[in-house]
């Protein structure tokens, strides 16, 4: 059982990690975040279907980082830190508009900010996003709409960069 969590820790940790950080803008507590559902996922290892393991780690990572927002802990304004995207072949533009673009994504909220991750950052189809967060197709389709209009309206900011 220990080689097939390692499997599924190795298969899934970066896009848990990833929701974690776009959401809550801190590293050690999307870190917390990402072991607290591993935590989950190893107490859940035989009840869990293989086909749902994904949806199932990427929905308790987002109600622990929502559960976090409950508690009111300050979480910082920057945007996150990229995590090891950094590729010294990219032109500076590029740089500034994936800063700009992250700084943008994080100042949406919710649930627009954790749609956008899931769908526009981790390329996840419209039906698995509203398996995972229990909406409607239709709801996530008209949510996601919205979140990009925000996105679309900062971008004038983007020039300026």
């Amino acid at each position: 059982m220990s080689r097939k969590f390692h499997n599924m820790v190795k298969l899934h940790q970066n896009q848990v990690f990833t929701l974690a950080l776009y959401m809550l803008r801190d590293r050690a507590e999307a870190e917390d975040v990402t072991q607290e559902t591993f935590i989950k996922l190893w107490q859940r290892l035989q009840k869990t279907d293989e086909e749902i393991k994904r949806a199932w780690l990427l929905t308790v990572a987002r109600n622990a980082c929502i559960d976090r927002f409950r508690k009111q802990r300050p979480i910082s304004n920057e945007a996150p830190e990229p995590v090891d995207l950094e590729d010294p072949h990219f032109h500076l533009e590029q740089d500034q508009l994936g800063a700009w673009l992250k700084q943008a994504i994080a100042g949406l909220k919710e649930p627009y900010r954790s749609l956008i991750v899931m769908r526009d950052v981790q390329q996840h189809s419209y039906k698995e996003i509203a398996q995972m967060l229990e909406m409607s197709m239709a709801r996530v389709k008209v949510c996601i709409y919205r979140a990009r209009q925000q996105l679309r309206e900062k971008l004038p900011e983007a020039e300026l960069v």
